[in-house]
C-alpha cells in the first residue's frame, strides 16, 4: 500500500482562506434547504403555537448562523485589504 501525498498549500492564509470558502460553499444550499424545511413545516403547524415558537427560533439561529460565517469572512476580507495584504 502506497503512501497519499500530503497536503500542500502555499501559506496558511491560502489554507485559511480555503476553508472559508470551503464552509461557504456547502452551508449556503443547506441553510436554504434547512429553512424551506422548517418553513412547510412552520405551515403544517396549525395551531400548535408552541411548536410555530421553536420553528420560528431555529429559523433565527440559522439566519444568525449564516450571519456569523459570511460576516465573518466579509469582515476578514476588508481588514486584509484595510492592512495591505494580498
Amino acid at each position: 500500500m502506497g503512501q497519499g501525498t500530503p497536503i500542500q498549500f502555499a501559506g496558511l492564509d491560502n489554507l485559511l482562506w480555503g476553508i472559508v470558502a470551503t464552509l461557504q460553499w456547502y452551508s449556503l444550499p443547506a441553510m436554504a434547504i434547512s429553512i424551506a424545511g422548517i418553513g412547510i413545516a412552520l405551515i403544517w403547524s396549525g395551531d400548535d403555537i408552541d411548536r410555530k415558537s421553536r420553528l420560528k427560533q431555529w429559523i433565527i439561529n440559522l439566519l444568525i448562523g449564516g450571519l456569523l460565517v459570511f460576516g465573518a469572512a466579509t469582515i476578514a476580507t476588508i481588514l486584509k485589504g484595510f492592512l495591505g495584504g494580498k
